[in-house]
């Protein structure tokens, strides 16, 4: 490694260091306004509210890191900039690219380890966080004496399974007792008719050999004729056990909760039962699974933009190129926001949706790029 390359990454990393201090100190203070209340309510100990707030910083590193990275490159390169010292080191022959090589190394070590720890660390941090909060909710009803619903309890349940074209609606979901009551499934031939509705006023399921086997109890079978809608039977049964019903409880509870608060492993275990197409409500949970997919190419994308502005030679105030970055880095998270709504509601597929900012970002930064080299 050159002493350039040295020089330009220990002062990368002290203004990065302070950044993600000073920045992760904000975030703690938010989350603190916003739950302090909740937590002195349920009486909670000083413990469990550190664990939280551990927890809570654990699943925003996606957020800090990105922006923690854009004020440290603008800083060092302006720094740069503005004491000629940039000037000094193209005039001996070094260009931009070969420049902010580091750079470019740090954003892609950076990326891989927010995609790692998107996969491992932080679904764990988001489910445990989603637990605690449950779990003093939970005793502090239960101190009151109020009755509150269990962990993998739900009401009011509608799921789809796109992939098997079948729509579940359960009106009481308990997965640690392995029942359901008054379920109503509605299942649909390729063209999105209706050929059959099972109706039951109690449902068992358990998973056997890795399947889920679900058996209905005191119900009718309906069957429909497709071309025309009409009812063809509707007999009643006892006992009713379809081969092909296998959907798994828990990812039906999960469709009961905001997607932006799923894990990855959640999210991926609801896109994977439910298939990437249905509804506006199923969209938004493909959506989510997508954007964390992306999420890791924003630490290149904050580079991409600050470069140009950054390096740009003449007499402009340096503060007029960081308030250029700023500006196009709030008009990248703009067009996420916009993208991403299409995205949730099913107008443009959530693949598309999710990458289409940073493949804007690319088309305008790779000209500006190469102008300033």
């Amino acid at each position: 490694m050159r002493i350039l390359d040295r020089y330009l990454l220990s002062e990368w990393a002290k203004v990065f260091t302070l950044c993600l201090l000073a920045l992760g100190g904000v975030q703690v203070l938010s989350v603190l306004y916003n739950y302090a209340p909740d937590f002195l309510a349920w009486d909670s100990d000083f413990l469990t509210v550190l664990e939280f707030l551990a927890l809570r910083s654990l699943g925003g590193v996606h957020l800090l890191v990105p922006v923690s990275l854009l004020l440290s490159v603008i800083y060092v390169l302006g720094s740069l900039n503005r004491n000629s010292e940039l000037a000094a080191i193209r005039a001996a022959g070094v260009g931009v690219w070969r420049l902010t090589a580091p750079l470019w190394a740090v954003g892609a070590v950076l990326a891989a380890g927010l995609a790692l720890a998107g996969a491992l660390w932080v679904p764990d941090a988001m489910e445990a966080e989603r637990e605690l909060l449950e779990r003093e909710q939970f005793r502090a009803l239960r101190a009151q004496g109020a009755v509150a619903a269990t962990g993998g309890q739900a009401e009011f349940v509608s799921f789809e399974n796109a992939r098997a074209r079948r729509l579940w609606l359960i009106a009481r979901l308990g997965v640690t007792a392995g029942q359901a009551f008054e379920v109503t499934v509605h299942s649909f031939d390729a063209s999105g008719r209706e050929i059959r509705t099972v109706t039951a006023r109690f449902a068992e399921f358990r998973q056997t050999a890795g399947r889920w086997r679900w058996t209905f109890r005191d119900g009718r079978d309906l069957r429909f004729d497709p071309s025309t809608g009409s009812l063809l039977s509707q007999p009643k049964f006892a006992v009713l056990t379809p081969e092909e019903f296998d959907e798994d409880p828990e990812v039906m509870v999960l469709a009961t909760k905001d997607p932006d608060r799923l894990s990855f492993r959640e999210v991926s275990r609801y896109v994977d039962q439910a298939g990437d197409r249905g509804s506006a409500h199923q969209s938004a949970y493909v959506m989510r699974y997508h954007s964390i997919l992306s999420a890791p190419a924003v630490c290149l994308v904050v580079i991409a933009v600050a470069i140009p502005f950054s390096v740009a030679g003449g007499r402009v105030s340096p503060m007029i190129g960081v308030a250029k970055t700023f500006g196009l880095f709030l008009g990248f998270y703009f067009l996420s926001s916009v993208c991403r709504a299409y995205g949730e509601s099913g107008s443009i597929p959530a693949v598309l949706a999710a990458w289409l900012p940073a493949a804007a970002i690319a088309l305008w930064a790779v000209p500006r790029l190469r102008a300033v080299d």
